[in-house]
């Protein structure tokens, strides 16, 4: 009987990786095109609906996107546009 080799893989990114900077943070949104981005988790629309009232009473120009599914990356296109057309974006993320 042969024997498999089996190669164990942390789930755990163990790098140590030096600090980023975080990215520049704009003065003010109004006038900004804001990405509200819905990965189709429960309720992530009803969390971008309040928040999008928020942005437009701000001034901000909103564009709503959906992913297809929360649990695949989103499609290049999706990433493609948002970064073409955004200025900023907020992501619902879960239930």
């Amino acid at each position: 009987m042969d024997l498999v080799s089996r190669d164990y893989v942390s789930p755990f990114d163990d790098r140590v990786r030096a600090p980023e900077p975080l990215a520049a943070r704009p003065a003010g949104i109004a006038g900004a095109v804001v990405a509200l981005l819905d990965i189709s988790k429960n309720r992530g629309a009803e969390f971008l609906d309040r928040i999008e009232s928020q942005l437009t009473a701000a001034g901000a120009v909103t564009m709503r996107r959906t992913k297809e599914i929360f649990s695949k990356p989103a499609a290049l296109a999706l990433i493609d546009e948002i970064a073409g057309r955004a200025d900023l974006v907020v992501e619902a993320l879960a239930d």
